[in-house]
């Protein structure tokens, strides 16, 4: 083992750089996709101006509603100010909260209770006008249920005993406590966290396993490089067999991958605030080996890289494309459950252990193995 170490770290020393390359690369090649994807999704925000005339409770909270909407990019500022970048099509529309937003409220006059302009290239007017139209209508519905009431408390007699912003207020927490006609929908992979934050169209762990399989079989060419045809022969001079120089071997960059993901691991989860789990590490783990055995084994079936490095990337894509780690499979998976079977990224996206995957390449490598030992006696 340790002639196979000392071995091994001279090729590092020599190709140092390469090596380099390859293990932070998943790393790398996973922040600037997210980031760009990022990128893109501000961009391709609908932009639009509120200008609030009221600083009223009524009106800061028909703000911070408008503000929640994921496909808006919201510009506070003057009016004159909001209809110039109108002109210069800076802002898709301008809205404004007029000066007595609240008395209008209250007295149940619901017409033209917020001001909008548009141009010519307002793409999304239409559907940013009802979406702002149908929160100010909750307003207008709260108010109309709450005068209502005190009209029916003074016909009775108790016009004490329930004042109009006690029962606004109360419908507003009955809406919230009691999800009255309403739907949280999540995108894929997607946690509920205290800070806003921008949800990304990708999951973390699908980008970086594409780039990790990727990287993998890169970095496994060493099994087609050191036992091409014309070094064959040497192995029958050496101290150990090619089989159990390239088994030791495996295990030695196994050992250093995992340290490299797990470094990953880490970097990512504090960048984008995810939680580690016991379970994401073993899933990590355990998919670390799934496919360093499936980048060796099939290594050792080709004589040249060429073609191992395009069985490797098309391997690659269809593994991550099958496991869901682009496109979501979850409805696929609750009708066909066979179908997480079908990739080791599956496994890693639900943090489980892709125990086919391990016994198929375990019982392979054993078969290598064993075939080996009888070649080399």
């Amino acid at each position: 083992m340790t002639i196979i170490v000392s071995t091994r770290l001279m090729r590092w020393k020599k190709e140092w750089k390469s090596l380099l390359f390859w293990l932070i690369f998943p790393l790398i090649m996973t922040f600037v996709v997210l980031q760009s994807v990022g990128a893109w999704q501000a961009e391709t925000k609908v932009p639009i101006a509120l200008v609030v005339e009221e600083e009223t409770e009524m009106v800061t909270h028909l703000v911070e509603e408008i503000a929640q909407s994921e496909l808006l990019l919201i510009h506070y500022m003057e009016f004159e100010e909001a209809l110039h970048k109108l002109e210069q099509h800076e802002l898709d529309s301008v809205f404004v909260i007029r000066e007595g937003y609240e008395d209008h409220i209250l007295a149940n006059r619901r017409n033209q209770l917020i001001e909008a302009y548009s141009s010519n290239r307002s793409f999304a007017y239409r559907t940013v006008v009802e979406m702002i139209a149908s929160i100010a209508q909750q307003d207008a519905a709260r108010s109309k249920a709450a005068f209502v009431i005190r009209q029916l408390y003074k016909e009775h007699g108790m016009e004490d005993e329930w004042s109009y912003s006690d029962i606004i207020v109360s419908s507003q927490e009955r809406q919230q406590n009691k999800a009255l006609l309403q739907t949280s929908f999540n995108f894929y992979a997607q946690t509920d966290t205290g800070e806003e934050q921008l949800v990304s169209l990708l999951s973390i762990k699908g980008v970086w396993s594409f780039f990790a399989l990727l990287t993998t079989f890169f970095l496994f060419d060493w099994v087609v490089k050191e036992n091409r045809p014309s070094l064959r022969p040497r192995w029958h001079f050496a101290q150990l067999p090619f089989k159990t120089y390239a088994f030791c071997t495996f295990w030695l960059y196994s050992v250093l991958l995992v340290i490299v993901d797990v470094a990953t691991v880490v970097l990512l989860s504090t960048f984008y605030k995810e939680n580690i789990t016991f379970m994401g590490i073993v899933s990590l783990l355990t998919f670390r080996l799934t496919i360093n055995l499936l980048a060796f084994l099939l290594a050792t079936v080709f004589a040249q890289s060429f073609f191992y490095y395009i069985t490797g990337t098309a391997v690659s894509l269809f593994l991550v494309v099958g496991g869901g780690g682009i496109i979501p499979l979850e409805g696929i998976t609750r009708k066909w459950p066979w179908v997480e079977l079908c990739s080791p990224v599956q496994a890693l996206l639900s943090e489980m252990i892709p125990v086919a995957w391990l016994i198929v390449l375990t019982v392979l490598l054993i078969l290598w193995f064993q075939k080996g030992r009888k070649s080399y006696a």
